[in-house]
């Protein structure tokens, strides 16, 4: 084995060694089985393998409603807040003290007083840092796979789309505690840092969609807000709110792009597996919508292509690339420190 791989390794035995790797792995499990047991008979909804039903007039055994349902289950609920949230933070406080331990004086020493490059010990243990989440996140998608496949009897492949999405996610969020512990050498510091830009991201993202949806989804479905009275008022479609909201959601995107995406995962996931049912595709569905609301044909065509826009107004190559492009500049910086400071 090459010396980059005995170092993934290295960084996994070490993670391996930590209780909270397992008790991650055992909350992945047990999501992943009450996921499992969700099903569908003649009245409705079964939880927990038939135990309880819910009945519901659409989501039924045999109907496309049932499947979109069950897809929208993992891309809009398990997808971007267990997978890509709850996991990423365990993952996070679990792989936190991997640098700013192995830049201490003594275990950095040992390491330095090897033949390989410094480069090559710092990529080792960032890749085994990751390492971490995908062995969380690939046995939970397997367990998606064959209860998608046995229930509907379609083996979708599509659904380990999650694997690399969530992996980027953490990732992303990974990169400046990386940086910032291996110039200060403090965990705590290193976390703080991680957690911020993690909340400056997902604010900016938060802010855009907002803002997106007063300026082309709201005038798309022909509706309008009645800021006076409140409600909201049917109107006449529109392509957009006016050059005011379209300038200010154009700002707030560009400053969202330099930023990493880290809450985009869902939708991404939602326009990958598009071409998995027979229907319209999960761009622009909703959770709610599919639960408590009617039937997708009774909705009017003009909502339905707003929604769908607005899910698919981010091409996953713009969101995943400039996020990409952030974190290499980040962790670049971070590997020029490890290899210019003297240990």
């Amino acid at each position: 084995m090459n010396t980059l791989g005995i170092l993934i390794v290295d960084s996994f035995r070490m993670l391996r060694s930590q209780k909270l790797f397992w008790i991650v792995l055992c909350l992945s499990g047990m999501v992943a089985l009450v996921y499992a047991s969700v099903g569908f008979n003649e009245r409705g909804i079964s939880l927990f393998f038939g135990l309880w039903t819910i009945e519901h007039e659409f989501l039924q055994w045999g109907t496309e409603e049932a499947k979109e349902m069950y897809l929208l289950i993992f891309t809009n609920a398990v997808v971007p807040y267990w997978l890509g949230l709850l996991a990423v933070v365990l993952a996070l406080i679990s792989c936190a003290s991997i640098f700013p331990e192995f830049t201490r004086k003594g275990s950095v020493d040992l390491a330095l007083s090897k033949p390989p490059r410094r480069s090559t010990l710092f990529v080792g243990k960032y890749f085994g840092s990751l390492l971490f989440v995908f062995l969380q996140v690939f046995p939970f998608t397997v367990i998606v796979f064959l209860s998608f496949g046995i229930r509907f009897g379609e083996w979708s492949v599509r659904l380990f789309w999650a694997v690399p999405l969530v992996v980027l996610v953490f990732s992303f969020v990974y990169a400046i505690h990386v940086l910032v512990s291996v110039w200060s050498g403090s965990t705590v510091l290193g976390l703080l840092a991680a957690f911020l830009v993690w909340g400056i991201s997902v604010l900016a993202e938060w802010t855009e969609a907002i803002i997106y949806q007063f300026a082309y989804t709201v005038p798309q479905a022909g509706m309008k807000a009645d800021w006076i009275e409140g409600g909201v008022d049917e109107v006449e479609p529109e392509e957009n709110a006016g050059e005011v909201m379209v300038g200010l959601h154009r700002g707030i995107d560009w400053a969202r792009t330099v930023l990493p995406k880290t809450r985009a995962t869902g939708a991404h996931m939602r326009n990958l597996l598009d071409g998995e049912n027979d229907g319209e595709g999960l761009a622009g569905k909703s959770l709610l919508g599919s639960l408590f609301g009617s039937s997708s044909a009774e909705v009017p065509e003009h909502i339905r292509e707003a929604e769908r826009r607005a899910d698919q107004r981010h091409p996953i190559w713009k969101d995943v690339g400039s996020s990409l492009f952030y974190e290499v500049v980040v962790v670049g910086l971070a590997a020029w420190i490890f290899s210019r400071r003297d240990y």
